[in-house]
């Protein structure tokens, strides 16, 4: 829909990204959804980093992540960490505080986390998202190599603590404007706040309704009108697919993946499956009435058939997409990811 833009969660000053979104971070590495997420680590360095780490001697070698002890509930606020700094790793150590009992984490779908990252080397803090006031969104492979790893067992609600060696990092240049040196070890511990999906996730529930047919082809869907029909006059909505995430709020953005079509000819307006922009991102106070009305309380995960009547949609007509007036949509979305945009970090 003309509310609907393009995504690609775009990094500010985040370390752990490579290059993507985020709220103001530095760990990330891809292009994300944005329809406005910012906030994830990245190959930026963020101002949370101190000048001049204070060297602490010579870094011990540390054979079990056992040594590190973390004490603070989930998402409760910034974590207590105590370490034996400084020390390095030789190998990037995962380790679960607290396993989530939600949706597992999906490397190609976007992902919302709290983090705070440090210096093992030095034990500065040079980066963290509850110190910044908001989570951070972005995809989950799209952070540095080693913080991808532990991220990929993970599950929505966990609480992650991660021990990432230099070449999982940032490589061998390191990052001085965080005050990472060429090998030393980072440490991070994650609350995994919400998982998104790439695909609808869940239990199928319906293939349409009275109005409209739905088929699938490898992921790809589409819509028939049915024989005889006539268009309904209010917002008619049909779950095809029950997600199993987070409901959505009125106050959230989306990152979904859509088609229109219009119900009296059966030509397809936008379709984002297929046109190579991929997935969409943006505020669902924007959308049309029609998708405000059907998509509050639906799980992240699900597909969703919408037909909208002109007067939820555009009653006068819309220039791009070109809609005529009084035209009556048929909808199907895809539910990826949900967040609210500037959330607090304790949230």
């Amino acid at each position: 829909m003309s509310s609907v833009i393009s995504l690609g969660l775009v990094a500010a000053t985040s370390l752990l990204l490579i290059t993507g979104c985020s709220r103001d971070s530095s760990l990330e590495t891809k292009n994300t959804p944005s329809a406005s997420p910012s906030d994830i680590p990245t190959d930026t360095a963020t101002d949370t980093a101190t000048d001049t780490p204070t060297p602490m001697g010579s870094a011990t070698a540390l054979s079990s992540i056992d040594a590190v002890t973390v004490t603070g509930d989930f998402n409760s606020g910034a974590p207590t960490i105590d370490a034996p700094y400084p020390f390095v790793v030789d190998t990037t150590q995962c380790k679960t505080l607290v396993a989530g009992t939600g949706p597992a984490v999906i490397a190609d779908a976007p992902v919302e986390i709290n983090y705070v990252g440090i210096n093992a080397s030095t034990g500065v803090t040079f980066d963290s998202s509850w110190s910044k006031g908001a989570p951070i969104d972005n995809y989950a492979n799209g952070f540095v190599p080693g913080f991808n790893q532990c991220l990929a067992s993970a599950t929505e609600g966990s609480r992650i603590l991660m021990l990432i060696t230099s070449d999982d990092g940032y490589g061998p240049d390191g990052n001085t404007d965080a005050g990472i040196n060429p090998g030393d070890t980072m440490l991070f511990v994650v609350d995994v706040l919400i998982a998104g999906v790439d695909t609808p996730s869940g239990p199928a529930l319906a293939t349409g309704n009275q109005w409209v047919t739905v088929t699938d082809d490898s992921g790809v869907p589409a819509a028939t009108v049915n024989p005889g029909q006539t268009p309904p006059s209010s917002v008619q909505t049909t779950v095809l697919i029950q997600g199993q995430g987070k409901p959505v709020t009125a106050d959230d953005t989306l990152v979904v993946n859509f088609f229109t079509m219009d119900f009296a000819t059966g030509q397809y307006i936008e379709n984002s499956f297929t046109d190579g922009n991929g997935p969409q991102g943006g505020a669902l106070s924007d959308m049309i009435p029609g998708w405000r009305t059907a998509l509050v309380g639906q799980p992240i995960g699900s597909r969703v058939l919408i037909i909208v009547p002109p007067d939820q949609a555009y009653p006068k007509g819309n220039a791009t997409p070109s809609v005529a007036p009084n035209t009556t949509l048929v909808c199907i979305i895809d539910i990826q990811f949900a967040f609210i945009q500037g959330a607090s970090a304790t949230q």
